[in-house]
């Protein structure tokens, strides 16, 4: 039996992780953490979720969980898992963060991108991009975990493939993809309202998406060589899903 963790439990991302750790057979829970809701029942938050309803939260204290579990989940903002994960944490328990802060392995390009600094860039040469599909021999042995986002992981599964079997020209990426609302979190923004999004279909973030060195950076890998990609993501008015389309010129000579 693995004993896990998630801090962060209450936003859109760790309450499904909750959800399915514990309908998991080889899983117990050990420490579910929110920051908002410290000594509530995760039923009070989420009255859906009635199985695991009388889980209490607790603060969210890394340091304390890392203890208990033996694989914890981190599912805050950026820029906040870099300033709590430590060597230390690490000798304990494996750590799987599903925020972008252990995502990119260049310093300089996570910090351009997201404009804050990185105080454990030390373990960015550790951490494994946690995409199985690509990955899967390195995350096996791992203490640091970085879950992909949303819109890489269905763009670089797509495009993976191709790049990587040299079928495409890898300078003529273009990825166009539409999400749903809970993509931008539980927290109020005036974009997320019913009214703004409602009968809507947007683009955002156009040139300058976060998940855009995210891509790059996994594509480049399987291209052997560095690319750039045309991502464009859009908002269109439902709860949950991505739909990616992705486009590339075949290579001379490659036919359907």
């Amino acid at each position: 039996m693995i004993t896990a963790g998630v801090i962060g439990a209450t936003g859109y991302a760790g309450s499904q992780l909750v959800a399915l750790l514990s309908a998991h057979p080889q899983v117990r829970l050990a420490y579910v953490a929110s920051h908002s809701y410290v000594g509530k029942r995760f039923g009070e938050v989420y009255p859906s979720l009635f199985p695991i309803g009388d889980l209490i939260l607790q603060e969210e204290d890394i340091e304390e969980a890392s203890h208990v579990c033996d694989v914890l989940f981190v599912a805050l903002p950026h820029g906040m898992a870099s300033h709590k994960i430590s060597e230390e944490i690490l000798s304990r328990c494996v750590v799987i963060d599903l925020g972008a802060d252990f995502r990119l392995s260049d310093r300089a390009v996570y910090e351009s991108w997201y404009q804050c600094d990185h105080p454990s860039s030390h373990l960015l040469t550790e951490s494994v991009y946690g995409l199985c599909e690509l990955h899967r021999r390195a995350i096996k042995g791992a203490r640091l975990i970085a879950n992909p986002g949303c819109y890489t992981t269905c763009s670089i599964l797509a495009l993976a493939p191709l790049v990587g079997t040299g079928l495409v020209d890898p300078t003529s990426l273009i990825i166009d993809s539409a999400s749903g609302t809970s993509g931008a979190g539980r927290s109020e923004k005036i974009g997320s309202l019913f009214c703004e999004v409602n009968e809507n279909y947007k683009a955002y973030g156009v040139t300058n998406h976060r998940h855009t060195p995210e891509i790059e950076q996994e594509l480049s890998l399987q291209n052997g060589a560095p690319l750039v990609v045309q991502f464009t993501p859009h908002l269109v008015p439902m709860n949950r899903g991505i739909l990616s389309t992705c486009y590339a010129n075949l290579k001379a000579g490659v036919g359907e």
